[in-house]
């Protein structure tokens, strides 16, 4: 038996159990395809306080049915989460083999690779050490397991290894035809798609985003501030300048980067936008400038680059998290700057390679990790959102032209724009939306401006026409553009898009329209107009570290017949600020898990939510409380209203205890508030209310507070919370109450009401 085997046999007894373990099967070729990540345990080392300290590393390979590329990639966060570690695989053999245990041999057939890695202890340090494993794994369930031997810095390592297999991301393009020696332009659009952008320019559409671009150009250019536009201006002129051969308007652009890059940003935050702007100046004006501009600006870009992948010190307020604004405004312009220089002949283009595969690499972990399997940013709208528009979106379409892959489908990405179609309310061209997380903003118009072009062409029927509606000629004709470097970015989209088709967004993407990963549940009735109801729900399933987060475990919206019936407070970190039930003496809640889920066809549904354990310091025996809240969304009418929506929150835990006792019921509304005994009503705007009633507390004591943002009802008086509340133009319904508390059971015209130990009970959903 080889030794490489007898290094492997341990291992694999010890994870089936010893000789009573089930057979192995062969790897099945098809299955061994896409991105396969491999998890070497104390992989890598380093000294700390003069003793070795050891990493994991997991190493990164594409394969197609067993046949893998050379290149390999390599991450270990706890080493060092600023640095990506490229490598070569070696050596990549399957064959049969023997394992013979007590009684009988069994034939397995084991994968063995050999991969030198290239290790870098630190991004500004120029010290690189290579690092060799060979590696034996064999199948197991839906996992590769196995293990590995390798020396790296002088020491001999061997240990377990780990595998899984995800499906291929980026995925190849059809049809691509590779970049020619120094092509450009090539990140919006490529060389060859100038004739079809010069002829979409002259459509009606062409023409109204010819006008917006120039009106934009005519705003102020910002130097600094958190987001300089001058290098988007200077992208402006130099896509004029391109589509209309005009060396003036070039001029005008160089004038504006040359400026921009004698002015960073006082942080990698601030300056990632003027690298980005300048990349995309660079593209547009490569034909029109002179070589010794196009000189400077290369070798410009190149420094960038490395910088902004490099990353920068924390007194700076750098962040490299992976699910940070930070490291995604950062990365994403390091990217596109790599991809406007990359194959220059005056730098070095392994390095700037190297850069942009450490960008794509950033861009994928922030995509993974901030944003969830539908398109919920945990970071709250306005930081998911700002990077997107100013860096990430323009990366994104920037690798498919140059790369000739696309990263969005497959993706969180590609659930981006339907998830924020699926929130917004239009209202006279304007598509409004309830917030979540800091400054209760979100880019709006301009994400859909800069990220249409990137969505999977199956989705366009869908979010097409609602742009066009609102934003289009048939709307305000700003087709969403705020800043000047949107502006190439629709034209291309439409000149790649010619399709009549359409289709209610409500048909691709559902009433309900849910992110498991972070737990944020939406629930609409309708995509027509302003009455729409949109309700929604955030449960905060994970606290990712440095990252910005709210405490809004369990905050809830409620929109509907025009108006905004449950928003967001003001934008502080303070807990009150939410639509929760607060603990005026304890600490927030960080995260919560949902125990409960159930949707109709219209939209309607039930989501019930239980949150951490919140423990009193040091106690003995452990003295905590936890919190449940069922909530419930009814769109069917049956209560004779268009939208009802039902609410109790109770509590897991020590209720009597001092610092948990204390509890207050608090929503925000932008209306006008009226309290009367156990209930309270909204007045809307428009005639519209909403009638809010508590079954429990019996005797619930209902205050309200004027606010910046409108009035903060509150509600006091007992342990539990059950509130029922109906949005309407006419008089609210009456309630038939039978029993109290949360035990009480409700009619409301033909829907029934209860409560059942974990979840809201409607008869029209769940009887």
């Amino acid at each position: 038996m080889k030794q490489r085997y007898l290094l492997l046999l341990p291992f694999i007894i010890f994870l089936l159990g010893g000789s009573t373990a089930p057979i192995f099967y062969s790897f099945n070729l098809k299955k061994l395809s896409g991105n396969i990540h491999l998890t070497l345990k104390h992989g890598v080392w380093k000294l700390w306080e003069d003793k070795p300290v050891y990493q994991d590393i997991t190493l990164d390979l594409v394969c197609d049915q067993g046949k893998c590329e050379s290149e390999v990639w390599g991450y270990a966060k706890k080493f060092n989460q600023e640095v990506d570690h490229q490598g070569i695989l070696e050596k990549n053999n399957l064959e049969k083999l023997v394992i013979q245990e007590i009684q009988t041999q069994k034939y397995h057939q084991s994968w063995e690779i050999k991969i030198t890695m290239n290790i870098q202890t630190h991004p500004w340090n120029a010290e690189i050490l290579p690092a060799v494993y060979t590696i034996n794994l064999v199948p197991y369930k839906n996992q590769i397991i196995g293990s590995y031997q390798g020396n790296y810095n002088q020491r001999f390592l061997q240990g377990s290894v780990t595998g899984k297999i995800t499906p291929l991301w980026p995925v190849p393009i059809n049809n691509y035809q590779s970049l020619t020696p120094q092509e450009h332009p090539r990140l919006v659009f490529r060389k060859q798609e100038l004739p079809s952008i010069k002829k979409a320019i002259q459509t009606p559409e062409g023409q109204a985003i010819i006008k917006q671009l120039q009106t934009s150009l005519k705003r102020p250019i910002y130097y600094d501030g958190y987001v300089p536009t001058g290098g988007y201006h200077a992208s402006g002129y130099c896509f004029l300048a391109l589509v209309n051969d005009d060396q003036n308007l070039a001029e005008t652009g160089w004038k504006i980067v040359e400026k921009s890059m004698k002015n960073p940003g006082r942080r990698l935050l601030e300056h990632s936008t003027i690298v980005a702007g300048v990349a995309l100046a660079y593209d547009f004006c490569y034909a029109l400038w002179d070589q010794e501009k196009i000189g400077i600006v290369t070798r410009w870009l190149a420094a960038q680059t490395e910088q902004l992948v490099k990353g920068d010190s924390p007194r700076n307020g750098w962040n490299s998290n992976a699910g940070s604004n930070w490291n995604a405004r950062a990365r994403g312009a390091a990217g596109l700057a790599a991809l406007a220089i990359l194959n220059e002949p005056s730098i070095s283009n392994d390095e700037i390679y190297h850069f942009m595969r450490t960008s794509e690499r950033n861009i994928k972990r922030y995509l993974t990790t901030a944003i969830g399997d539908y398109g919920f940013g945990s970071e709250g709208d306005h930081y998911t959102t700002e990077p997107l528009i100013l860096t990430v979106f323009p990366f994104l379409q920037a690798y498919s032209n140059v790369i000739g892959k696309d990263l969005v489908i497959g993706s969180p990405a590609q659930w981006i724009l339907p998830h924020y179609l699926m929130r917004m309310i239009p209202d006279n061209n304007q598509l409004n939306m309830t917030k979540y997380g800091r400054h209760r903003y979100y880019a709006g118009s301009e994400l859909f401006a800069v990220g249409l072009v990137t969505i999977p062409r199956n989705f366009v029927p869908g979010v097409l026409p609602i742009f066009e509606k609102h934003l289009g000629l048939e709307g305000n004709q700003s087709f969403g553009i705020n800043l000047p470097h949107y502006a190439p970015f629709i034209l291309t989209f439409y000149s790649e898009n010619n399709q009549n088709n359409t289709q209610n967004p409500i048909e691709l993407f559902d009433y309900n329209f849910v992110d498991q990963e972070k737990g944020f549940y939406n629930f609409r009735n309708q995509w027509q107009n302003k009455d729409d109801f949109v309700a929604n729900i955030y449960l905060k399933k994970e606290l990712i570290g440095g990252t910005w987060h709210f405490p809004d475990v369990g905050s809830f919206r409620i929109s509907g017949l025009g108006e905004t019936w449950a928003k967001a407070g003001k934008s502080t970190n303070k807990w009150e600020e939410e639509n929760v039930v607060i603990l005026p003496k304890s600490s927030p809640w960080k995260v919560s898990k949902p125990l409960f889920f159930v949707s109709n066809p219209d939209g309607s549904g039930i989501v019930t939510l239980q949150t951490n354990t919140n423990w009193r310091k040091n106690s003995q025996p452990p003295v905590g409380i936890a919190g449940l809240r069922s909530f419930a969304v009814d769109y069917s009418k049956a209560a004779g209203v268009p939208g009802l929506f039902v609410m109790v929150d109770r509590f897991i835990g020590n209720n009597e205890a001092e610092e948990f006792k204390e509890k207050v019921w608090i929503m925000h509304t932008a209306g006008k508030v009226t309290v009367q005994d156990n209930s309270f009503i909204i007045h809307g705007q428009n005639q519209a209310t909403m009638k809010g009633t508590f079954i429990a507390p019996k005797s619930v004591i209902i205050t309200t507070e004027n606010t910046d943002e409108g009035t903060k009802i509150m509600a006091t008086g007992g342990q539990e919370f059950f509130v029922i509340m109906t949005v309407q133009k006419k008089s609210p319904p009456s309630l038939k109450i039978t029993g109290a508390g949360i035990e009480a059971r409700v009619e409301i015209g033909q829907q029934k009401i209860s409560f059942d130990q974990d979840r809201i009970r409607l008869s029209t959903i769940n009887p």
